[in-house]
């Protein structure tokens, strides 16, 4: 992450609670974050076609997306970022309260970048995301995306 700039985090979540403690725990975590929310699968899709139409609008720099959606599922939105010329180097980090084995491969196989399974205890819930966006930001995938720069 520029330590100069803002950079947006797209969270995709249809529980307003978890979204709430999401948002909490990043900007506790960073005031440089910018989160933006969704609230099903439908809301989602449009999002992705407006960005996909809009090569001007800059990407986001991690999607934390949750698996079981309203309208689409997670994995139809995974698809749908890792299917497009624009959004496929685009962080996908699927944040879902299932831990089965089926869905865990399903999303891997379809180049979800991460998945994690959400603690039950809001503490520990604010560690994992603290974790997740600290791994991103040592993470260098923001040089091939970042549009604004001349060595690109």
């Amino acid at each position: 992450m520029s330590a100069s700039r803002t950079e947006q985090l797209l969270l995709v979540e249809d529980s307003d609670d978890h979204a709430e403690l999401a948002e909490f725990y990043i900007k506790d975590y960073s005031d440089r974050i910018q989160v933006d929310r969704l609230h099903d699968g439908a809301e989602a899709m449009a999002y992705l076609e407006q960005v996909e139409a809009s090569p001007k609008q800059r990407l986001p720099w991690l999607v934390l997306l949750d698996l079981k959606l309203p309208k689409y599922d997670g994995l139809e939105i995974l698809a749908r970022i890792k299917g497009s010329e624009r959004l496929a180097g685009t962080p996908v980090v699927i944040f879902s309260t299932s831990n089965s084995g089926k869905d865990i491969r399903r999303a891997l196989n379809n180049y979800a970048n991460s998945y994690i399974v959400k603690p039950m205890e809001t503490d520990r819930y604010g560690e994992v995301l603290s974790e997740i966006l600290q791994y991103w930001q040592l993470n260098q995938h923001h040089l091939v995306q970042d549009t604004d720069r001349s060595d690109v």
